[in-house]
């Protein structure tokens, strides 16, 4: 799993569409959905801008992520 699936995966159980996320974040739709789709990494400075958009900490969307890169071992 990569940083942006962990991120898309906290997005959708909180039933929030990119353009949320853009709204709340100020980042651009077409990033997110870049980033969500593996083929560009956020900064940590992102990853915290997204996470505060998401109502969690940037922690949490680490912590995710090394959840689901076990979960393919």
């Amino acid at each position: 799993m990569s940083i942006g699936a962990a991120l898309r995966l906290i997005r959708e159980e909180q039933h929030l569409s990119q353009g949320d996320v853009e709204r709340r974040s100020d980042l651009m739709r077409c990033y997110i959905s870049r980033v969500e789709s593996g083929k560009t990494d956020p900064t940590v400075d992102t990853i915290k801008r997204w996470a505060a958009a998401l109502g969690v900490s940037a922690w949490e969307v680490v912590k995710r992520w090394e959840e689901g890169k076990n979960e393919k071992l």
